[in-house]
């Protein structure tokens, strides 16, 4: 339990820190309200069971004078009346109590989600790509909730509890201390046997918890996210088959759980029912008649409501805890991980007026054998169109990646005029950045807040959305949609064809007017008189726009002012189309393999 308080500590920052202290103090006295409302129950029955209790008793007889009664029956009455007054003020302040408990609850729970999504969005592009999104999704949309509703609120609940049972025993104590240290060894040893008895095991089903979990997350987005491949391939029965595992896992460890937290429930009310006819019993052995016994049985047997639903609801807490354990373990270490602000970085565009340098680059990928690119030292000219052509796997997607600013050089640097591209430049660099990549990412919106992907929607420029639309080719289509610019296009533009998906792309690279476009094989999926169409666009911005072609057709690249032939990380060579066409060999045999408007890998 320590390690989990102080888990939850690391949690909060100053500003929660401080209304914890201050929901704590709230939680005391919420405890003594209670107390009190116990212990008005006593002197009232007293009275019921014998009214000369108001003479012989120096408080009764005191506000009796006080406030001036002339019956016993009044004076009840006024208790009476005292009394529900009394629990309707310790009633009305737990319940005040209670919704200051969950809005602190629930208000962590935005923080801490805000909190991990930004430290996730903070992470350098690597993170993501040895990371399954499946786990990312889990921890955020559900361990979050989890840690919340099984840990935190289970601990202030606990210790608002705990004040109170603190408080009404300490009552007892002052009535009874024999009495009182019998029913809290027997109350709470019961609970503190059965909790013993339980919280290996619902340690490891928290464990299990969290594992299905994280695969039920991963299974299913695999599912959806390929519902196309699923139903041609009629392969729903075997993900179904798949995720039956872990959604029994999942469940049967929260069925389970959720009965060893009620386990002692029934057991429990068994012994403190029993116990009133022993108090009864008690007193009466010690010669205590009927009006002795009623005010103390009263009050046990009001205790004793108070106190039972205190004691369960402290041991399904502690339970609770045990089992959840596993969730904030998991929520604890990633934020330890990733927990940090996201970086500023400079709004203003980096200056661009001569060209963009790779000097000695050489990149690794983790875990990989050997170097992606190796020392890659070429130019990029400002308004001029690059292309970058070579087989699969010799480095040009890597080498636009670290264009990109995606990926970081192990050796060597890339410069942008004279300044170094680090991570305090690179927020500069990419505000002058377009990239079209080969898979288009859409979400499921309007085709208008697609093009201005991101953009908040007070912000967009409808002028630049159809700016750049015009330039992609792809007003037209767009002005024979019932809805036009307003038009869902479905969850991953699944309500458009691939081209349609591919010039959307195409427009928000354009949308923010760039200095550098880079189209990373961003017209494979065109036919080939709608890539005509889009070049010919795509030519328009020649020398008024530095452009990066990765090639998928070489006639793509024909008119490039430069062309750099990549091989196993290398530049092999590099120069204008005809020029490699005729002095390069490997570049003659593609060229011979790949006439214009033929599809095969560049």
């Amino acid at each position: 339990m320590i390690t989990v308080l102080r888990q939850l500590w690391s949690l909060f920052n100053r500003r929660e820190r401080w209304q914890l202290a201050l929901l704590t103090v709230a939680l005391i006295v919420r405890a003594g309200v209670e107390m009190v409302g116990v212990a008005s129950i006593a002197p009232f029955m007293s009275v019921v069971a014998d009214p000369s209790t108001i003479q012989t008793n120096e408080w009764l007889a005191r506000a009796y004078e006080t406030f001036g009664f002339t019956s016993s029956t009044s004076f009840l009455m006024a208790m009476g009346v005292a009394v529900i007054g009394v629990l309707a003020v310790s009633n009305t302040f737990s319940a005040a109590a209670l919704w200051a408990l969950l809005r602190f609850s629930w208000g962590t729970h935005h923080r801490l989600s805000m909190r991990l999504l930004r430290g996730y969005l903070a992470q350098p592009y690597e993170y993501f790509v040895s990371r399954n999104s499946a786990g990312l999704h889990k921890t955020l949309l559900s361990e979050v909730n989890q840690v919340v509703s099984g840990v935190l609120v289970h601990v202030l609940n606990g210790t608002a509890r705990l004040l109170v049972i603190v408080a009404i025993v300490g009552l007892l104590i002052v009535l009874d201390p024999f009495l009182a240290v019998v029913i809290v060894s027997v109350l709470g040893g019961a609970y503190g046997g059965v909790y013993l008895l339980v919280r290996r095991q619902q340690r490891a089903l928290g464990i299990a918890r969290v594992r299905a979990n994280e695969h039920r997350y991963k299974i299913a987005g695999e599912a959806f996210g390929g519902i196309k491949d699923v139903k041609v391939l009629g392969r729903e029965g075997a993900f179904l088959s798949r995720y039956a595992p872990p959604s029994w896992t999942f469940s049967t460890a929260t069925a389970t759980n959720g009965a060893m937290v009620q386990l002692p429930r029934y057991l429990l009310e068994t012994i403190a029912f029993g116990g009133i006819v022993l108090i009864v019993l008690y007193y009466l052995r010690q010669g205590e008649g009927l009006a002795q016994i009623l005010p103390v049985l009263s009050l046990y047997a009001f205790a004793g409501y108070r106190l039972m639903p205190e004691l369960q609801q402290v041991f399904a807490g502690v339970t609770a805890i045990r089992f959840n354990q596993a969730a904030l373990d998991a929520l604890t270490e990633d934020l330890g991980e990733v927990d940090q602000p996201l970086s500023a970085g400079d709004e203003s565009a980096l200056p661009f007026e001569a060209s963009v340098r790779f000097e000695g680059v050489t990149f690794r990928y983790k875990g990989a054998p050997g170097p992606a690119l190796k020392r890659i030292s070429l130019t990029i000219p400002r308004n001029q169109t690059i292309g970058l052509v070579g087989a699969s796997g010799s480095g040009k997607t890597t080498l636009v990646d670290l264009l990109l600013g995606l990926y970081d050089p192990v050796e060597g640097r890339i410069l942008i005029d004279n300044t170094e591209l680090t991570e305090k430049t690179l927020g500069a660099w990419r505000s002058q950045v377009g990239y079209v990549p080969q898979h288009i990412f859409l979400t499921d919106d309007t085709i208008a807040h697609n093009i201005a992907f991101g953009v908040p929607p007070d912000e967009v420029d409808r002028e630049q959305i159809e700016q750049a639309a015009r330039i992609a080719h792809l007003h037209d289509f767009i002005q024979t949609l019932p809805d036009g610019y307003d038009t869902v296009v479905g969850e991953r533009g699944v309500r458009l064809s691939g081209g349609q998906r591919q010039r959307i792309g195409i427009a928000r690279a354009l949308y923010h007017d760039p200095e550098v476009l880079v189209m990373d094989e961003a017209t494979s999926a065109l036919d080939g008189a709608t890539e005509n169409a889009v070049m010919e666009a795509i030519r328009e911005l020649t020398g008024q726009k530095t452009i990066v072609l990765i090639a998928h057709r070489l006639s793509t690249v024909e008119e490039c002012d430069c062309i750099y032939l990549l091989d196993g990380g290398r530049v092999q060579d590099q120069g204008r189309y005809e020029d490699l066409t005729l002095n390069n060999e490997a570049f003659r045999t593609m060229a011979r393999l790949n006439p214009s408007n033929t599809s095969v890998e560049a």
